[in-house]
């Protein structure tokens, strides 16, 4: 037999009240309209600890009941033993405050929500919205408002008072998260838009798409049609990672490297010798976590590979070894922090995206050249990179190829042929660009440092 809500939550409030003895607490509404006894027949033994609660709001004049509001699981506003006399008016995502006075419908009127509940998305906090009704003595309950706070919502909604819109937000997992306008019509809650947003990763579907971007779908309500765009963000860097520390135990160094996009970027500097200046990193990883940085001048010539491992050692050090031909020297360097200028951290800027680019490894004897031109987008889809890539090698003949695809996120180009096997991917850095080749394009594979 199914018990009805209002008659279970009595049930439980009678029998709790047998074990605890009952604690009320008084509350006062922002607009100063009710007097509030809050009743748990048996009070949460720890702060925000769910109970059977009987909310009561009396007439502030004259003391008159005026609606009663049971909740199967409400939450204590503050810990035991303190004393909370009106309500916090600010409800955030995390938030579990048991009473939210507020205007939902933006009629002018003062509603409620009553926390009631973990149904919301991820076990979060889940209400039962009352509205104000001109027409009744009590506020009645909205299965509309309501189901704003449950299912895959995170918790309460946000109210925007000068839009008079709601929002919400949901997730599922570390990589799709949406967010939700919604507008009041005939005194519900309609969506009139949405954002969804799915972090990219390489999968079965599309091995080629590096790490640190994401897909985001805008969605909007416009005279009852639906209107849609797509597009691809990013890349999203990590936290710059800082080290000092030396070469071969005499030669200072002070290095920096940032994760953008699958692609590691950063410089280094030899504090006391050569010039001071930075000079180039551009890197991928390598087996065991590894980090591999080449670095670079300003003609594209890579001057040393640097080894490190990717975390600290037990010590707090990270050590490797620096690799230039024969030449190897021992990395031991400690994280520490310094400044890093807040534009080498950002995106690829659009002054960078254009342009001649050139590598020259003298190790494996080989020059290359790449041109790159960014023209506009067709019917409002992505840009189109226009790209040129050449490659010598003193034992082979010089070989050259010529493409324009899709610049997808405006620094991103995954080249395929019409079967949709890989030709090479083309990442867009400040001052660089970093080609990784498939199959017979390998040879293009190279970071290129962008010319004047």
């Amino acid at each position: 037999m199914v018990i009805p809500r209002l008659l279970a939550v009595s049930c439980l409030l009678a029998a709790a009240a047998v074990s605890a003895e009952p604690h009320t607490y008084h509350l006062t509404d922002p607009a100063k309209k009710y007097v509030i006894d809050v009743l748990f027949a048996q009070p949460p033994s720890q702060t925000f600890d769910g109970a059977p609660a009987l909310i009561t709001l009396r007439k502030r004049a004259g003391g008159q009941v005026l609606q009663r509001i049971q909740s199967a699981e409400a939450f204590a506003l503050f810990k035991p033993g303190h004393k909370a006399s009106e309500f916090d008016r600010n409800l955030a995502y995390a938030d579990q405050s048991l009473l939210l006075f507020r205007d939902f419908n933006f009629d002018g009127q003062q509603d409620l929500a009553v926390r009631n509940g973990n149904d919301a998305g991820y076990g979060g906090p889940s209400y039962d919205i009352y509205l104000f009704d001109p027409e009744r003595p009590t506020l009645v309950l909205s299965k509309p408002f309501s189901a704003l706070t449950r299912d895959a919502s995170l918790g309460m909604f946000e109210i925007d008072p000068v839009t008079k819109s709601l929002h919400t937000q949901s997730k599922s997992g570390c990589c799709w998260r949406q967010s939700a306008t919604w507008k009041i019509q005939d005194n519900r809650p309609v969506k009139v838009a949405e954002k969804i947003e799915v972090v990219q990763k390489p999968s079965q579907a599309n091995p080629f798409m590096p790490y640190g971007y994401v897909d985001v779908t805008d969605r909007e309500l416009r005279s009852g049609q639906w209107t849609e765009h797509r597009r691809l963000e990013g890349p999203f860097g990590e936290a710059p990672v800082m080290l000092r520390g030396t070469l071969d135990n005499k030669i200072p160094v002070e290095l920096w490297w940032q994760l953008q996009g699958g692609v590691y970027v950063g410089e280094v500097r030899y504090s006391k010798t050569g010039s001071g200046k930075p000079i180039r990193l551009v890197g991928n990883t390598y087996e065991d976590g590894g980090i591999v940085l080449r670095e670079l001048d300003d003609d594209g010539q890579m001057i040393g590979n640097w080894f490190v491992e990717g975390t600290p050692n037990e010590q707090g050090r990270q050590t490797g070894t620096w690799i230039n031909g024969s030449r190897q020297l021992s990395i031991d360097v400690r994280p520490t922090a310094f400044k890093v200028a807040a534009q080498k951290l950002e995106r690829v800027a659009d002054s960078q995206r254009e342009g001649r680019y050139l590598v020259n490894n003298v190790q494996d004897r080989r020059v290359g050249e790449l041109t790159l031109k960014v023209l506009p987008g067709i019917d409002n889809g992505p840009e189109m990179a226009d790209i040129n890539l050449s490659i010598f090698q003193l034992k082979d003949p010089p070989v050259e190829v010529h493409h324009q695809y899709p610049l997808l996120a405006g620094n991103l180009v995954i080249a395929k042929d019409p079967k949709g096997d890989p030709l090479f991917r083309l990442q867009l850095l400040n001052g660089a660009a970093e080609v990784t080749g498939f199959g017979e394009y390998q040879k293009y594979s190279a970071a290129y440092v962008k010319q004047p």
